[in-house]
């Protein structure tokens, strides 16, 4: 068994073929057969089911993939570090973050990270939390770095606070609507709404709120992404319930106006693996991220956030000021 076995083996075993597979390695398929025969033989257990469908892993092959994701990581990890030690980062960095965030954060760290270290490849999962679990996604080691809402850690996971900002209601430009005015639950009771799917920490956020007061809201619109709640609120079709980092970008355009509810605050964490430690390129993201967050907050384009605690950064530079 080596590391081409085992990068071939998940790679056959996420597209379900033989065929596919080689071609994405571009290698002859008779070859990657032999190669996974082998591997095969060499664990004396069968990992791989044939059929006519494709092909699925057995019990042995599934326990396989999962200990290859891990073994792999860390041998890219290894392999960066000693790499890195004479030079600039490099290697494989995978991160994952809301879509709320995309204007905010996510571009501007992605440009400036690019700029910074253009030897990484970098890899960016955005999607709402029904689509994108980024908590399962560090867990398994499928990212090195996420952003989450707040929740109840998970025991192979590190987790620290990030960013605190208020849950806002989201209305078309002459609603009234003005950061400085919030707005409390029951103002929102009345107001036809346009949410979210289930699931979406957003969401659960203002329904937990309002069922402890016994309220509801007035759902008239349910969409799946955030740019279609954004497109619906804009065009005048309701209100939404969002973290405020969502609507930054309309509200300065005046496409729309924007109101914190009282009392409703989200809690953003920057979580990873507690077992494996990060790489350099890890290390400078995860910086990255808080340098980002406190420009945008202390300029004050991030408006009423407030950058939670801190990480200490490897090369012993002092992390930006909380607001």
């Amino acid at each position: 068994m080596n590391v081409t076995q085992l990068r071939y083996f998940l790679q056959v075993a996420e597209l379900g073929s033989v065929t596919r597979a080689a071609e994405v390695l571009h290698i002859a398929q008779p070859a990657l057969s032999r190669q996974m025969r082998s591997l095969e033989e060499d664990l004396d257990a069968t990992l791989l089911h044939r059929s006519e469908r494709g092909i699925t892993l057995t019990e042995a092959g599934e326990c396989l993939r999962a200990s290859a994701i891990e073994l792999l990581r860390h041998f890219d990890r290894v392999r960066s570090e000693v790499r890195d030690r004479s030079g600039d980062p490099s290697g494989d960095l995978t991160i994952a973050l809301p879509p709320s965030m995309s204007e905010m954060l996510a571009f501007p760290v992605i440009q400036r990270f690019r700029t910074s270290f253009p030897n990484v490849l970098l890899r960016v999962f955005e999607g709402s939390s029904g689509v994108l679990d980024a908590w399962s996604m560090v867990a398994r080691g499928k990212a090195d770095l996420a952003v989450v809402g707040s929740g109840e850690p998970l025991a192979s996971l590190d987790a620290y606070p990030f960013i605190e900002e208020p849950m806002c209601v989201l209305g078309p430009p002459g609603s009234g609507l003005a950061l400085d005015k919030p707005l409390t639950l029951e103002d929102l009771v009345d107001r036809p709404m346009v949410i979210t799917s289930r699931p979406n920490v957003g969401r659960m956020f203002v329904e937990s709120a309002m069922a402890e007061r016994n309220l509801r809201l007035n759902i008239a619109l349910e969409v799946n992404t955030r740019q279609l709640v954004l497109r619906a609120v804009e065009s005048g079709l309701g209100f939404a319930a969002l973290p405020l980092c969502s609507g930054i970008e309309l509200l300065e355009r005046g496409a729309i106006s924007m109101a914190p509810i009282e009392g409703v605050v989200i809690s953003w964490l920057l979580i990873k693996g507690r077992e494996q430690g990060l790489s350099a390129a890890g290390q400078r993201m995860q910086l990255m991220l808080r340098q980002v967050a406190h420009e945008q907050i202390s300029t004050g384009r991030w408006p009423l956030a407030r950058l939670k605690g801190f990480i200490p950064p490897e090369d012993g530079r002092p992390p930006p000021p909380s607001t």
